[in-house]
């Protein structure tokens, strides 16, 4: 099915609601005068694994009266792990020759019956240079028991869901909110989101994702690192780790924080040159597709040794944020939500980018897929 965007404003935006594996981010957004601003926010993560869903809801109810949102329409995102995520050939077919396609291939992958999942897939654009006859597809799915327990969850707790969109679409949007026009169709972006098990590398070609690739490392693999080199178990590690980004925090101690960079040298670098790997592959399967920016996000992407990392192996230039402060717009009126500092702003990205869905949207000329785990 295609869609074609239908032209309407609105200053305030969905509530945001990105899942990880046992935490969920809350965000709303409001746009004043071409940035955003901060409408309602929560940040929740019960306090044990034991009942988790029905202890979600609970939490979330709380959350959600307290946290200065407006109205109870929500964008969800699930998390990375619930989500198959893959880049593959196949023979060129219509749309819904290929939705079918997708289907099955999804359901083998996965070792589920057919029926059992909920897919979709996007065109990447990629140039077959050999015959010209094959197209490359991001194939997205997710199991649908999987899907219907977190909006369960959220109905649970008096949200009322309107879409199910993928952590890497909310990146890509926030991201692109200022690459829609025609003549910004040539500009490139790369984007790496670092979560906690794993990342996703992304190469934005105007306001379109033009390649997208899961790379299997993340935050705990650094945590991991710490935890054997100085003596500590993983949470009290990431906490460590952790504390270097909040502005609100003494200054850590230089000599910690030389070991924490050599605890994990090794992860850091071998991410750093996936992230090269991937850089050259769009590079030559897109022609002159050649990122002058790499934003490095997620619960992970800010920490100092890995931006270091990325910039030593690519060549190209690394922010925390894109070149119009989209994330510093938003971290004042973060931290007056949350109460608190705010540890790494890369963290609400996917969440925010799940409340920009919808929000001053612009009808162009051409239609657009939309995907949703």
């Amino acid at each position: 099915m295609r869609l074609t965007i239908p032209r309407f404003k609105s200053k305030v935006g969905a509530i945001g609601v990105a899942f990880s594996d046992d935490e969920v981010r809350l965000l709303q957004v409001r746009e004043c005068h071409g940035k955003l601003a901060v409408t309602g926010a929560a940040h929740c993560a019960p306090n044990s694994t034991s009942d988790l869903t029905s202890q979600m809801s609970h939490v979330l109810r709380d959350a959600i009266v307290t946290g200065g949102f407006v109205g109870r329409r929500c964008v969800v995102s699930l998390p990375e792990q619930d989500v198959l995520l893959q880049s593959i050939q196949l023979p060129r077919m219509s749309d819904q020759e290929l939705d079918e396609a997708i289907a099955w291939e999804a359901s083998q992958r996965m070792g589920v019956a057919r029926e059992s999942i909920q897919s979709d897939w996007l065109r990447t654009g990629a140039e077959d240079m050999q015959a010209g006859a094959r197209d490359e597809v991001l194939m997205v799915a997710t199991r649908r028991d999987a899907l219907d327990a977190r909006l369960e969850t959220l109905v649970d707790a008096g949200l009322r869901p309107t879409a199910v969109d993928t952590t890497f679409g909310a990146i890509g949007r926030l991201f692109s909110r200022h690459h829609r026009r025609d003549a910004d169709q040539a500009s490139s972006r790369a984007v790496l989101h670092v979560g906690h098990d794993q990342s996703t590398f992304l190469v934005l070609r105007g306001d379109s994702i033009a390649f997208c690739k899961r790379i299997e490392t993340g935050g705990r693999a650094f945590d991991a690192c710490v935890a054997e080199r100085l003596c500590l178990d993983p949470q009290a590690a990431g906490e460590l780790r952790l504390a270097r980004l909040r502005s609100d925090t003494n200054a850590i101690d230089p000599a910690t924080d030389r070991a924490l960079r050599e605890a994990i040298r090794p992860v850091t670098f071998d991410l750093a040159q996936q992230v090269l790997l991937c850089l050259r592959y769009a590079s030559v399967t897109f022609r002159g597709l050649s990122p002058d920016r790499l934003i490095a996000t997620g619960d992970h992407g800010h920490e100092p040794a890995l931006l270091h990392a990325l910039g030593a192996a690519s060549g190209v230039e690394v922010h925390v944020d894109d070149a119009q402060g989209t994330l510093c717009d938003l971290h004042d009126g973060l931290a007056s939500m949350l109460q608190r500092e705010p540890c790494a702003m890369g963290a609400w990205s996917a969440a925010a980018g799940l409340s920009v869905r919808g929000l001053n949207v612009t009808q162009r000329s051409r239609t657009r897929r939309q995907v949703a785990a």
